[in-house]
């Protein structure tokens, strides 16, 4: 993916994060250094007219909703709590009163909904509309999960069935509950958000942790595919792919089915040797690599 590779280079060129900066580029946010408890999550996420929204048949409310929310979703995926937000916008000459109200009234649900302030922005002239969101949040030192944590042998679960991102990429809701209710009964090796494709997704927690990962096609369809390639590669869905020890997904798993949980997680595969890359085995017991590819936003 033409993305990964931009993204190595910017870091090769940047170098190593300085004083203060507990991870840098490379995870869903940067963990900075705060407070003797807690870390303070920082990230921005952008979206662009005809690459993540089409006008006119794309809502504007609704692309104000998604702007916020894969910001808000970043910080889920760390197991963090979302707090502040800038908005940045870049208009089209012809860009009228009516939509601008419309696009902050999508923001203004989702952040009222997750406890989010908008604190400042800016704006611009632009040939397309475009909406820069940068996030702050926090977390308790302990609680903290990276792409980076997977372990051999752990199970691989998604927060919630696999869905058709074209069909819900301007209506999905950030699992930041499920993923603070995760984090403080289960040990969370690894997360992330499925914002690419559960391929892609699943390849950058094995790429950081120096792992492989086997997933099942029987397990992919009770956890609600329909099409697994579309469930595979295409992205937007912003569930939470997670990995957690086989005891803990013993534990989680006695919980979904005794319904002590007050979420459903579905197990979906698990973390192999490296050596095995990211491979699924079909309904017949074939084995087929699973390729790093997925929804590109380049």
């Amino acid at each position: 993916m033409r993305e990964i590779a931009i993204i190595e280079s910017i870091k090769k060129i940047v170098g190593k994060p300085g004083a203060g900066v507990k991870l840098g580029i490379g995870d869903d946010t940067a963990v900075l250094e705060w407070s003797k408890d807690e870390y303070l999550l920082f990230s921005s996420d952008m979206i662009v007219e005809n690459t993540h929204f089409r006008l006119p048949s794309d809502r504007y409310e609704r692309i104000g909703w998604k702007a916020a929310a894969v910001n808000i979703s970043d910080i889920a995926a760390m197991g963090g709590v979302p707090k502040y937000i800038t908005v940045s916008l870049g208009i089209p000459k012809n860009f009228q009163d009516v939509s601008l109200k419309a696009l902050y009234r999508g923001i203004k649900k989702i952040t009222a909904k997750f406890g989010v302030t908008i604190v400042g922005g800016d704006l611009n002239r632009s040939e397309k509309l475009v909406i820069d969101v940068a996030i702050i949040g926090n977390i308790k030192k302990r609680a903290l999960v990276t792409r980076s944590g997977a372990k051999e042998g752990d199970r691989v679960f998604i927060t919630g069935p696999v869905r058709d991102g074209k069909k819900c990429h301007l209506s999905f809701l950030p699992r930041v509950k499920e993923a603070r209710y995760l984090t403080g009964k289960y040990r969370i090796n690894s997360m992330i958000d499925v914002s690419d494709g559960i391929a892609p997704d699943l390849w950058r927690i094995c790429r950081a942790s120096g792992l492989g990962a086997s997933l099942s096609e029987s397990l992919l369809s009770l956890a609600g595919s329909k099409n697994i390639n579309d469930s595979l590669y295409y992205g937007e869905s912003f569930e939470l792919v997670f990995t957690l020890p086989v005891k803990e997904a013993a534990s989680l798993e006695k919980d979904v089915k005794m319904r002590t949980a007050p979420y459903k997680f579905f197990p979906i595969g698990m973390i192999v040797a490296q050596k095995y890359g990211v491979v699924m085995a079909d309904n017949k017991g074939v084995v087929s690599p699973v390729m790093f590819k997925g929804y590109e936003h380049l």
